[in-house]
């Protein structure tokens, strides 16, 4: 059995979030088919599910380490001094470097869960690198740098796109296969990246959505959902748009319209913004997301940057709730605007989408059954397992690979 070493940035567990989800599966898959070993970085949350993550998958070898290093100016002129952009430096450590070298030279293959760990690769690795990028990271900050009004800030943000992209290009030709999704895949051949290197994969979410009877319109209420994590920038950012500027045009026109927003940490910036609003109610963590799913009439993904495939809009178009979204929302996920969803980048047209579905039983149910369809033909969790394997043995075993 070949020993693959997994180096990651977060603990791969609760799989509570679209990211998560997708550590949590990869790493259950390889520990079934695998020698699986694991060093990653812990956010201070982390330490109390370790022993519970632990006894749910077979390890040769565990190591974490907790890393609160802020996202702050101090860091900041600090991460230049170490010579890397700064979301890399937040998740280094010299101890944790220190061990991943001890324990690399036991395992015939790193897999990177993310770019921002290749700091720990060591130097003419001789062994293969395997590289799962979650999202083309300087397309998110560059993205970010786009929508910024305050010009010191959008300085800084560019710089960080700069330096980012560089230590990204610097990864990707450093491994040998690149799992990464479709759009990401397109970000990252333009750094100069050879197509070759790349295999497809997806964020996915709970298929066994697709198992469960399909939601009716009457049975939902004159309600809307957003899932996800408030800290998480680009989450954060679209809540704000969309509760400053489109929620006050909806409920106009439906006065007893309720927004639920369902995730954990929503910070103090969003609590602020909707501390005197019975109609905006923040939930924090919730385990099970299906009674409001069910009662939810819409679900509102309000991006307006970010990378990769949002696993919240999969989700939800697997339960069968109509989504509205950005083009930024949709990217990537192979949809059709009007068919499998609503793709609407302004105020009004944002406005007049939701209100559509919240008033057009004919139409709500027609995105319903047909986002469920296109769920049950592409986004299935054995496809990206049998890219996931192929993948690996085309560096570890090149004669036994197989195409698809």
């Amino acid at each position: 059995m070949k020993k693959i070493l997994l180096l990651s940035n977060r603990l791969p567990y609760p799989p509570t979030s679209g990211g998560a989800v997708k550590r949590w599966k990869v790493v259950e898959y390889l520990s079934k088919h695998y020698d699986l070993g694991i060093a990653t970085v812990l956010a201070e949350t982390d330490p109390v599910y370790v022993d519970e993550f632990t006894s749910k998958i077979k390890l040769s070898h565990f190591y974490g380490e907790v890393l609160d290093r802020k996202r702050n100016v101090g860091n900041l002129l600090l991460s230049y001094l170490h010579g890397m952009p700064l979301s890399y430096y937040r998740n280094y450590s010299l101890s944790l470097n220190k061990h991943v070298h001890q324990v690399a030279e036991n395992y015939d293959a790193l897999l990177l869960d993310s770019s921002l760990m290749f700091p720990y690769v060591p130097r003419d690795c001789p062994r293969p690198v395997f590289l799962h990028e979650h999202n083309a990271e300087y397309v998110i900050w560059r993205r970010f740098c786009g929508i910024e009004k305050n010009v010191l800030k959008k300085i800084i943000l560019l710089l960080e796109a700069r330096r980012i992209r560089n230590a990204e290009r610097n990864c990707c030709k450093a491994s040998c296969t690149i799992f990464a999704a479709p759009n990401d895949i397109e970000s990252l051949i333009k750094l100069g990246v050879p197509e070759e290197k790349f295999i497809e994969t997806y964020h996915l979410g709970n298929e066994e959505h697709l198992d469960l009877s399909d939601i009716a319109f009457q049975g939902t209420e004159k309600a809307l959902l957003f899932v996800g994590t408030p800290a998480w920038e680009p989450n954060l950012d679209g809540l704000i748009w969309f509760i400053s500027r489109v929620w006050d045009t909806l409920k106009a026109r439906h006065p007893d319209l309720t927004f639920f927003v369902v995730g954990r940490q929503p910070g103090t910036r969003l609590r602020n913004l909707v501390r005197d609003r019975t109609d905006i109610r923040l939930t924090g963590f919730v385990e099970d997301l299906e009674p409001y799913y069910s009662r939810c009439r819409v679900f509102v993904a309000p991006l307006r940057f970010g990378g990769g495939m949002k696993v919240k809009i999969i989700d939800a178009m697997c339960r069968g709730i109509p989504v509205v979204t950005t083009t930024m929302g949709a990217e990537g996920l192979g949809v059709e605007d009007g068919v499998h969803l609503s793709v609407s980048d302004t105020v009004d047209k944002m406005a007049a989408a939701t209100c559509e579905l919240l008033q057009n039983e004919r139409t709500w149910t027609s995105i319903r059954d047909r986002s469920r369809t296109l769920a049950r033909e592409k986004y299935r969790w054995d496809r990206v397992f049998f890219n996931l394997e192929s993948g690996i043995r085309s560096c570890l075993e090149p004669e036994d690979r197989q195409a698809p």
